[in-house]
């Protein structure tokens, strides 16, 4: 039985949930997991910054963002979070009632670096660094992700987890129920050296909802649901984190 109403919501009408939330330590402690990661990347760029940086927080890395090259310095990987943050994930509460209510549950490898891959994500006030409206399922289509995410006994799912943010202000967008529609007309781009997916519909017709999500609120939804980052109109850095998981279809019972 679904302890807290994701499945339903996420296989349902909607395809995603807002019923998970990070307790207060459990943010606290991915908030400093991410820092040290942070900080580290730009150790070993600008050393000659970093004091700056360290000083500002990352809440206020957009006023220091000239001093690098922020496109080619926040690729994917330099943004996995390492193994033992992982573990450490992995033993907290809420990652346990999702357990709770998923059954068994795989972080996936997406970039086949041979562990769980939770990483995070920076958006930056007034700046594109967010993506177009996509389904997860189109980065699978073209060819990301590790071989254990095609297992056909196991149903994909994500989950974005908002770090620092202000609601209504920045955040993830999504197009509720569009997961039931599969035949979104898309194409691929090269961006940053990788394909990414752009959506061919017109979007000023999609109902693209931002949701209200305060630090710690997560939001677990339907890999085929139409999902984006939104324009960060607040005047700090927006933080998020994610990850794919793995769950066997057997546990989702009539839903998936």
């Amino acid at each position: 039985m679904s302890k807290l109403g994701i499945i339903p919501a996420v296989y349902g009408d909607e395809g995603y949930s807002l019923n998970l939330k990070l307790s207060l330590s459990e943010l606290e402690t991915i908030q400093k997991m991410i820092r040290m990661q942070w900080l580290y990347r730009l150790q070993l760029l600008v050393p000659e910054h970093v004091n700056k940086f360290d000083e500002l927080g990352v809440e206020r890395y957009h006023e220091l963002a000239h001093l690098v090259d922020h496109s080619k310095a926040w690729p994917k990987t330099s943004r996995v979070l390492p193994r033992e943050a992982a573990q450490v994930i992995q033993k907290m509460d809420f990652f346990k009632k999702m357990e709770q209510e998923f059954g068994d549950i795989e972080i996936a490898d997406e970039e086949k670096l041979g562990w769980e891959n939770v990483y995070w994500r920076l958006v930056r006030p007034g700046n594109s660094d967010f993506g177009s409206l996509h389904t997860e399922n189109w980065f699978v289509n073209l060819g990301y992700y590790g071989k254990e995410i095609n297992d056909a006994a196991r149903e994909k799912v994500k989950i974005w987890i908002s770090i620092h943010s202000i609601p209504n202000k920045n955040g993830l967008v999504v197009v509720p129920k569009s997961h039931r529609k599969k035949d979104w007309k898309w194409h691929a781009e090269e961006k940053y050296g990788q394909k990414k997916p752009i959506i061919d519909e017109d979007v000023t017709t999609l109902d693209r909802q931002l949701l209200s999500t305060e630090p710690g609120r997560a939001v677990v939804f339907n890999y085929d649901l139409l999902h984006g980052g939104a324009e960060n109109l607040a005047d700090k850095t927006r933080i998020s984190i994610e990850f794919t998981f793995l769950v066997k279809k057997e546990n989702l019972m009539s839903y998936a």
